[in-house]
């Protein structure tokens, strides 16, 4: 939810082929979108992305979000008079390990990203792009995290078991799994829609 009390969903290409089996994205087909408490949907911005993933947004305002196929993160600002996004400036990028997925903020303004496709780990972003701190974790394919409990001192993380063969699960039989952490930060209280 964004702090406006809208609800922003992303879209990508479907990835998923006749058969249940994962199909390549070959074009950047997402955008992101805006839905209103009063159920009004408008597009945020005209640029397209291989897969949406991760939308944060910052104490200073700027709007977090990443494209996986493209291993990006970006950063917009908002122009609130027109209700969309400005111009997308890279925010961190060219990580090696694993791509970018879902993403969560801290109370101290730093995002955690969720490294997939063989990432096996975590990044802490501080707001100026830079990388902060890398936690390891026992799947290759973290997907997204949250941050919970009742001082929201602890990041929960889920993980995926997409495409992996028998022998590979078998081997890893964390894939797939749920992951709770205390990273020594503390979350911020979630939005509301409406």
């Amino acid at each position: 939810m964004a702090p406006d009390g809208s609800f922003w969903v992303g879209t990508m290409a479907n990835n998923i082929g006749p058969d249940d089996a994962p199909a390549a994205i070959t074009s950047d087909e997402g955008q992101l979108h805006r839905v209103g408490p009063d159920g009004d949907v408008r597009s945020l911005s005209e640029d397209r992305f291989g897969i949406t993933n991760t939308m944060v947004w910052l104490p200073d305002g700027r709007f977090i979000t990443a494209d996986t196929t493209k291993n990006a993160l970006y950063s917009y600002d908002l122009d609130t008079k027109a209700g969309r996004l400005g111009e997308a400036h890279p925010f961190f990028s060219g990580f090696e390990r694993g791509l970018p997925d879902g993403s969560c903020l801290d109370a101290e303004g730093h995002v955690w990203n969720c490294r997939v496709v063989g990432g096996s780990c975590l990044a802490r972003i501080a707001p100026d792009g830079r990388l902060d701190r890398i936690v390891e974790l026992p799947c290759s394919w973290p997907t997204s995290c949250a941050f919970g409990g009742p001082d929201l001192d602890t990041l929960f993380v889920t993980s995926a078991r997409f495409t992996m063969s028998a022998e590979h699960l078998a081997a890893n039989p964390h894939e797939g799994g749920l992951f709770a952490l205390r990273p020594g930060v503390r979350g911020v209280p979630g939005n509301r829609f409406g």
